[in-house]
């Protein structure tokens, strides 16, 4: 069979799609209304990302997580749907964290590096944590032995919440540069 040029591919109305029976080579793939993107086999890409998709046996190389800036406050509002990062800089003690958009199937991480700021000795309750508007609940700890961040003007914390189905979460490190 010889060559097929086409500028656009359109499936007859009432046909089940296009079928071609060999290898189709294809440099560039447009989606047909910018606002959908385009679906291969159930995954969505759109605008250079994967969306709502699962990897499997994937190796990931030199990549980066979103980082969000967490705006200091009595209660710090976490988004993971801004990414599973974050800094904040203290100028407040925190008296709730409330995280949403946290997964509801699976294991879901979050990182918060906390910065002192000039004054110092700002702390951070975890006593009152809420998980995607849910019960207040307190983070849980290793050997329950609580929070304690630097003091130190300047100092830093990095701390990690684990969330298992979006239920309490787990304070599993803490680590502290003063």
């Amino acid at each position: 069979m010889g060559k097929i040029k086409t500028d656009e591919l359109e499936e007859r109305v009432g046909s089940a799609g296009i079928t071609v029976n060999s290898t189709v080579k294809i440099d560039t793939i447009a989606e047909k209304t910018s606002a959908n993107g385009v679906t291969i086999d159930g995954v969505s890409l759109k605008d250079g990302a994967v969306q709502n998709a699962t990897l499997v046996g994937a190796t990931l190389k030199d990549y980066a997580e979103t980082d969000q800036d967490v705006t200091s406050a009595t209660t710090l509002a976490i988004d993971l749907a801004n990414g599973n990062t974050g800094s904040v800089t203290l100028a407040h003690n925190v008296t709730d964290i409330d995280f949403t958009n946290v997964p509801t199937n699976g294991v879901s991480t979050f990182a918060l590096i906390v910065t002192q700021d000039g004054t110092g000795s700002r702390t951070m309750a975890i006593n009152a944590v809420t998980v995607n508007g849910g019960s207040t609940v307190t983070a849980k700890t290793p050997a329950a032995g609580g929070l304690t961040l630097t003091t130190t003007a300047g100092g830093i914390d990095i701390l990690t919440f684990i969330f298992k189905d979006a239920s309490t979460p787990f304070l599993t490190t803490q680590l502290a540069f003063g």
